[in-house]
């Protein structure tokens, strides 16, 4: 296994590897190969089998905009201030280029279909040499179209795809929302109240039924991607990401549905990556989205940015899955980036400007619902040294300043 893994990690040198970015929104680690039991995801669930799965990846903020573009600049809220849907990326990063724009600068071809960027956060860096969509795949054609168009260039390709089906309101096809029955799911303690209506025990199930049919709708669009790929046998050599490219999403929990704050549910997602020698490989290091920019160009052989990127790249886990990695990961709240998550493997800390903490057990509470705080203040004192050093002091030790 070593071996293989080290020959995933490395850029065949031979030929640049494509780099096929699918985005899903909005989205849980709600799939089978979560281990979540309700999923119907037989898609994503096969290509897991061929790929490297991480099972607690978390993104910066749990709001769109600021989360695209901590992904796509490398950069993280702390440092640009982003933690609004309209704050404009490219006046508060002057200097930084997008990631599908390094690709361009980098010699590929690259080509959009759906929901990447979001354009509330400001026009991108003029990132795509070819744009079929900007807000969202309904169905594949479009899609279909940007994988031909990616193909027949001259060039290694970048091209992203981006599904918003799971981003409310869910409107499932019948076809994929028969996959389930409202006696699978559960109102007990979910907030009862939904985009102002109060709700009913059915009316809670509902919904929850609607997103997981969403959920299955997304699985089936990206399996036909998926196949179309094979096809083409494109998979060996392309690097293939696959996740929610913004953030998770709180089901009635918290008292609210929505997204917003540092809880489990609303910072972790799912992401997978596909390279060719690599398969059925679990990952449970913590890993953060703003580390998917210095992944992808060391995966392809490509130079740094202008810009400094604030994530590491995770390629040493590939080689190495037990390898020793990040103490903590750091999240923030929307609209207020000194509200600060602090996530190690076991606890989620969160740091109200000062004023209030609250603690959690990752392990025994996922959803962190009982505030532990007050029964174990010796670890808030650790949480908060590991808050104030900051998140350069939580990498691996060759990653932290001298």
């Amino acid at each position: 296994m070593s071996a293989i893994l080290v020959s995933c990690a490395k850029k065949d040198s031979a030929a640049q590897l494509n780099v096929i970015y699918i985005s899903m929104e909005d989205m849980m680690p709600s799939f089978g190969c979560y281990e979540d039991t309700i999923a119907y995801t037989p898609n994503i669930d096969k290509f897991s089998e061929d790929a490297i799965i991480f099972k607690d990846a978390h993104c910066q903020v749990a709001l769109c905009t600021p989360s695209r573009t901590s992904i796509l600049t490398g950069i993280r809220p702390s440092t640009s201030g982003i933690v609004k849907i309209d704050d404009d990326w490219q006046k508060m990063l002057p200097h930084a280029t997008s990631l599908p724009r390094h690709f361009r600068n980098s010699g590929y071809h690259t080509v959009i279909a759906g929901k990447i960027h979001d354009y509330r956060s400001g026009e991108t860096d003029d990132a795509y040499s070819k744009v079929f969509d900007i807000h969202g795949i309904d169905d594949n054609d479009l899609a279909f179209k940007a994988i031909d168009n990616a193909i027949n260039q001259k060039k290694p390709f970048f091209l992203a795809l981006g599904y918003s089906q799971t981003h409310d309101p869910w409107t499932p096809d019948p076809k994929s929302e028969s996959h389930y029955s409202l006696n699978q799911f559960s109102s007990k303690d979910r907030h009862p109240y939904y985009k102002g209506e109060l709700l009913d025990s059915t009316d809670i199930k509902n919904l929850q039924k609607k997103y997981y049919g969403e959920i299955t709708e997304v699985d089936s669009l990206i399996g036909e991607i998926l196949a179309r790929i094979k096809q083409l046998e494109l998979h060996k050599n392309s690097v293939i990401l696959l996740g929610a490219m913004d953030h998770g999403y709180s089901f009635g929990n918290h008292s609210h549905w929505g997204k917003g704050n540092n809880y489990d549910d609303e910072t972790r997602v799912p992401l997978l990556i596909s390279t060719p020698g690599c398969k059925n490989l679990a990952i449970e290091a913590l890993i953060e989205l703003v580390d998917i920019y210095p992944t992808l160009i060391e995966l392809c052989g490509l130079p740094n940015p202008p810009q400094s990127l604030e994530g590491i790249s995770f390629v040493p886990l590939l080689r190495s899955k037990n390898k020793e990695w990040k103490k903590a990961v750091f999240t923030h709240r929307a609209y207020n980036k000194d509200i600060v998550g602090v996530k190690t493997k076991k606890y989620t800390f969160i740091d109200f400007e000062g004023d209030s903490v609250e603690l959690y057990n990752r392990i025994s509470d996922a959803l962190n619902r009982k505030n532990i705080a007050n029964e174990f203040p010796e670890v808030v004192s650790e949480m908060k040294i590991l808050k104030e050093k900051g998140w350069r002091n939580a990498m691996p030790k060759e990653n932290q300043p001298n």
